[in-house]
């Protein structure tokens, strides 16, 4: 299984057990969910080194509120792997009011790779 970290907790960079469950969570809530926590917790890294580390495999991370949420450079790593399945898996176990982006890393000719095995199953 690729989640790297329990994201259906304050682990995943909130600061409380009730993080995520309130219908107005968001940036400016109090509820402890990882927009309040994931930079204190010394859960954002810059993307690009994650990239490094993690050549030719999907990657989804929460983007925190102090970045562009269409070029971020800093996000928290949830979760990557080789298996698309896997990931998109990953994802639905997030909680409803973070920024997330979900992306294969790796070159075009990896990803067409990936596209023709799609389509053709």
């Amino acid at each position: 299984m690729p989640i790297m970290i329990n994201l259906t907790s304050a682990e995943h960079g909130g600061t409380s057990r009730s993080c995520g469950t309130h219908s107005d969570c968001g940036i400016d809530c109090d509820c402890g969910c990882p927009y309040t926590g994931m930079e204190e917790k010394g859960r954002v890294e810059l993307i690009a080194d994650v990239e490094r580390r993690y050549p030719n495999e999907w990657l989804v991370f929460v983007i925190p509120p102090s970045e562009d949420d269409f070029a971020p450079e800093h996000g928290m790593l949830v979760a990557h792997s080789t298996d698309d399945a896997e990931v998109f898996e990953a994802i639905t176990r997030i909680t409803h009011n973070q920024v997330v982006h979900v992306y294969f890393n790796g070159t075009m000719e990896s990803y067409q790779q990936w596209m023709d095995t799609e389509m053709a199953s």
